[in-house]
């Protein structure tokens, strides 16, 4: 590597390791508001509208829930019927009854149930959605912490490089260097600019993601993240990442309600099947016949029986049928969560320890002895010294 790559180099390393200043250059009028993450997560948990309307799924179930609750409605009838009184005089007749079904197969325990099930599915839900949606904010603040440092390196690279233009095209006019070594630092010097340009974009662009997930409307105002990436490296056990992940990962408790809520369904199609009849009391009234061939008094009359519904629906199966397939999938698909968890922690796991080696391989001492070396390359670059650029 030559000298000005090594040099380069520094500045990257330099740059990278030690804690800089915000940077960022934003379009004027903007407010740039700094913003720790704990208020950040806060924000996103209040006003993120994705989460808003999510907890409308549990209040729905709630009301399901409650809805699933009502008794069967009774059945009034009411009837009047004449008998062609004024020709015949076979009089009047007024009914009224009442019927009320009866399902032996508690099919309202079942519905109460299901419903209940699918309350603990929404909130289940909910609470993965939040548990995601606080992944996304924290990876975007990062991504904006992350972006600002690139930001604050690409423009110091660029300003190191036009001074050694600079200084390139001063020793031009003193003979110390050649027009090929002052072409080749302006144009890097130009190139240079041109990652500065797009860092400040993606920086931009990050800034902007951290209001939208705040649930705010881009106005004028912008949060610049006021904090730096954690620097605490914490020990995990495999071991202890699955067992955790396989008890209280929400994907799987979700993939275990599903199935309960198959299993559910299952059991109210059972029941509405079941045996059910109906119920009735009748009361009548009849006037009196007045009619020369068969007179009679005004009495009236009380009925009671049982209606009883013959179900030839439920010799169809295919209902319960593809009851049951589906609490088979749904087992199947549980062990396919599962396979998936372990499958993610595992990386995970693989990259944090991987993550880490990196850290620790840039020992204090590399960053010392980057800093000096950035701090001698920009003293000779303002002395204008020669020696320093030689191949």
């Amino acid at each position: 590597m030559n000298r000005r790559g090594l040099i380069l180099f520094m500045v990257y390393l330099s740059s990278a390791l030690i804690t800089q200043t915000s940077y960022s250059q934003l379009k004027p009028g903007y407010i740039v508001m700094p913003v720790t993450l704990n208020d950040y997560i806060l924000n996103v948990s209040k006003g993120n509208l994705g989460y808003i309307a999510a907890q409308f799924n549990v209040s729905i179930a709630e009301a399901e829930q409650q809805a699933a609750k009502i008794f069967p409605d009774p059945e009034i009838s009411l009837a009047y019927v004449n008998n062609e009184d004024k020709i015949m005089r076979m009089g009047q007749s007024y009914d009224a009854g009442l019927s009320y079904p009866i399902n032996l197969g508690n099919s309202r325990k079942a519905t109460i149930e299901l419903a209940r099930t699918q309350l603990d599915l929404s909130k289940l839900m909910l609470k993965l959605f939040f548990k995601n949606l606080r992944a996304d904010a924290a990876k975007s603040y990062f991504t904006a912490v992350r972006d600002r440092q690139i930001s604050k390196l690409q423009n110091d690279t660029y300003e190191l490089l036009k001074n050694m233009a600079d200084a390139d095209s001063i020793r031009l006019k003193t003979g110390e260097s050649t027009e090929l070594d002052a072409i080749q630092t302006a144009l890097e010097a130009k190139l240079q600019y041109h990652n500065v340009l797009q860092s400040r974009a993606e920086l931009n662009n990050s800034l902007v993601i951290l209001v939208m997930l705040q649930g705010k409307i881009l106005n004028d105002t912008l949060f610049d993240p006021s904090g730096e990436f954690p620097l605490q490296q914490k020990i995990f056990l495999l071991s202890e990442l699955l067992n955790t992940a396989m008890e209280s990962r929400s994907d799987l408790l979700i993939a275990a309600k599903n199935r309960e809520i198959s299993e559910k369904t299952l059991h109210l199609l059972k029941a509405d099947r079941a045996f059910e009849f109906n119920l009735e009391a009748d009361y009548s009234y009849n006037s009196i016949v007045k009619n020369d061939i068969a007179p009679a008094p005004a009495h009236n009359s009380v009925n009671a029986g049982i209606t009883i519904p013959l179900k030839i629906s439920s010799l169809n199966k295919g209902s319960v049928n593809a009851a049951e397939f589906a609490i088979s999938q749904n087992i199947i698909n549980a062990k396919e969560v599962e396979l998936q968890i372990f499958t993610e922690v595992i990386q995970a796991f693989n990259y944090y320890e991987a993550a880490k080696k990196k850290t620790e391989s840039f020992s204090q001492q590399l960053t010392d002895n980057a800093e000096k070396i950035l701090r001698g390359a920009s003293m000779l670059t303002r002395q204008g010294k020669a020696g320093w650029w030689m191949y």
